[in-house]
C-alpha cells in the first residue's frame, strides 16, 4: 500500500509514516491466505487496502501547497 501511495501521489516527493507492526493485506494477499488475513487477526474486508489507498490519494489530490 505504501509503495502505491508513493507512486501515485500528486506530489514530487511523497512518503508515508506508519506505526510499527501495522500491516494491511491487499486483496491479492487475502486470496493467497496467511496469518495476516485470518479472521481474528485481520477484521477488515479483503478490499480495505484498495479503498483506503484510493481515499488517501483523493484527499492528497485536494491538498495544495501554499
Amino acid at each position: 500500500m505504501r509503495l502505491v501511495l508513493k507512486a501515485r501521489a500528486p506530489f514530487a516527493k511523497a512518503f508515508t509514516i506508519a506505526l510499527a507492526n501495522g500491516y494491511l493485506p491487499t486483496a491479492g494477499q487475502h486470496r493467497l491466505g496467511g496469518y495476516e488475513t485470518w479472521l481474528g487477526t485481520n477484521v477488515l474486508e479483503s478490499d480495505a487496502a484498495t479503498k483506503i489507498t484510493d481515499l488517501l490519494l483523493r484527499m492528497a489530490g485536494e491538498m495544495t501547497l501554499k
